[in-house]
């Protein structure tokens, strides 16, 4: 009985403990359940003042589009201004005055046909900048040249050119031995700078600018076999250049220092000299009022005298051209380039096309 009593007494003493940790574990766990209540509470609130302040933040906020271009002045807030910076209006904003940028010479750069003038290309204002493409085509008695190129004016002060030539003797190479159809490639690239003036200066003083062009030949070994000393050459020159409005006279000169044959189409120096010498180019032209957009003119380059083989000439033309836009020019003269690798009286069309802005 004893044993027995021993025994149950142990029983209830684990019972008891065991509902003691039983009661102190719920215990517990009821604290934890108010305090994560509680903190749930807490940051409900928190959140609740966090997304009030948010949906304040947006509301004050300015909305920011992704696609700017689409938006309006008129739908945007009053006083705000749309932010066009970069848009191609602005980096060409063609605000010259119509044949301020000249036509496209057979070397690229902006001038006259056969002169380099001290415009620069393209209607670009002095916070802009401008662009001329230009097709020009050539046939005279024995020879014909084809001629594409491009010019970007910045700022209306700079100019870089590009052309490249494509001079073909026809019938006539075989006649000098380079093999029928034979073709002369010449590649200008040209920089020009303006100094001073502009050619709208109520003033006299002209525009005053200064280029350089550098020429590479294709074939060396026609080059040198019609008796030029090198196939690459520099020019360098400076122009000036001056539109009266009121009488509507344009008038260019022009003084390079050049050593190339044909204007480099026959290679550079020669023989009977391989020095430079300074050579002329004058344009004139007439702007008649009663017919907006037309020059006619006349032009005038003086050549060196470097090969005994291949002697040249002087060059002259008549032109007319006519700005219909500031987008497209088109202009046709009649050339005449005296002598060309021993065939003489090289006279015929020239024609020109250019656009740009």
């Amino acid at each position: 009985m004893a044993d027995k009593k021993r025994m149950r007494s142990r029983y209830n003493n684990r019972i008891f403990k065991t509902s003691s940790v039983i009661q102190t574990d719920a215990s517990v766990t009821k604290t934890v359940l108010a305090r994560a209540v509680l903190t749930v509470s807490a940051l409900t609130a928190w959140g609740s003042t966090a997304v009030a302040g948010q949906t304040t933040l947006a509301q004050n906020r300015p909305t920011v589009s992704l696609h700017p271009a689409t938006e309006h002045p008129a739908d945007t807030q009053p006083g705000a201004t749309q932010n066009d910076d970069f848009s191609f209006s602005k980096l060409f904003d063609g605000q010259r005055t119509l044949g301020t940028s000249g036509l496209s010479s057979l070397e690229g750069s902006s001038g006259g046909g056969i002169a380099s003038w001290a415009t620069i290309g393209g209607y670009g204002s002095k916070k802009a900048m401008g662009l001329a493409v230009h097709y020009s085509y050539v046939n005279v008695t024995n020879y014909t040249d084809q001629n594409f190129g491009a010019l970007m004016g910045f700022y209306d002060r700079v100019e870089l050119s590009y052309s490249h030539n494509f001079f073909q003797t026809g019938g006539t190479g075989a006649k000098l031995g380079i093999g029928r159809g034979y073709q002369f490639d010449l590649d200008t690239g040209g920089i020009k700078v303006r100094l001073l003036g502009h050619v709208l200066d109520k003033t006299l003083m002209p525009q005053i600018a200064v280029g350089a062009m550098y020429k590479h030949d294709g074939d060396s070994k026609v080059i040198h076999a019609v008796g030029s000393k090198h196939t690459d050459g520099a020019d360098v020159y400076i122009a000036m250049t001056k539109l009266f409005p009121k009488i509507g006279l344009l008038v260019d000169t022009t003084m390079r220092l050049t050593k190339g044959n044909q204007w480099g189409i026959l290679g550079f120096g020669g023989d009977r000299n391989d020095n430079y010498y300074p050579q002329f180019e004058g344009s004139l032209g007439y702007l008649p009022s009663f017919i907006p957009g037309l020059v006619i003119g006349v032009e005038y380059r003086t050549k060196p005298r470097n090969q005994n083989f291949t002697p040249e000439s002087n060059w002259f033309d008549v032109y007319a051209s006519y700005f219909v836009n500031k987008h497209l020019n088109i202009t046709a003269a009649y050339v005449s380039l005296g002598t060309i690798a021993t065939y003489r009286t090289q006279t015929g069309a020239y024609v020109s096309l250019q656009t740009g802005f």
